[in-house]
């Protein structure tokens, strides 16, 4: 019988060896698994955690940025006034060249009404030189 108890003690020890490693195996994927799930977790906290480090960062900012926002106001006030002021003198600059351009075309219109006078006038002398030069040429045919 001994023989007996100690082939049965060396199954039991098999039996329980070859179970222990099944439970080893088991336990060994749950802590896998467990380990996983934790490490997903610890990502997601690492990303939150920097997303409010953004947060607080943009925060402290624009704690800091309603002075800058107010220089920044004031520095685009005075760019605003003046181009205001350069766009009034160049509408006056360029009422004075309209002003001048019209100026301008009277005179040459006058001065078109003058030429056109004149050259009238020269036409005329021109004719009456062509009849005083007709009148001297049959004046010279007389006398030959």
């Amino acid at each position: 019988m001994t023989k007996q108890k100690v082939i049965f003690v060396c199954m039991v020890a098999f039996v329980f060896s070859l179970v222990l490693t099944g439970c080893y195996n088991v336990e060994r994927a749950r802590l896998e698994a467990e380990l996983e799930q934790t490490q997903r977790e610890r990502d997601d906290l690492r990303t939150r955690l920097d997303a409010v480090g953004r947060s607080q960062e943009q925060a402290n900012e624009t704690a800091g940025a309603p002075g800058q926002l107010q220089q920044q106001v004031d520095e685009f006030i005075k760019i605003r006034d003046s181009l205001q002021q350069r766009e009034d003198e160049l509408t006056r600059l360029r009422q004075a060249a309209l002003t001048e351009a019209q100026t301008a075309q009277t005179l040459m219109d006058n001065f078109a009404a003058q030429l056109q006078a004149e050259m009238e006038k020269v036409n005329e002398l021109q004719n009456e030189l062509q009849r005083a030069q007709q009148a001297i040429t049959g004046l010279q045919k007389k006398l030959k």
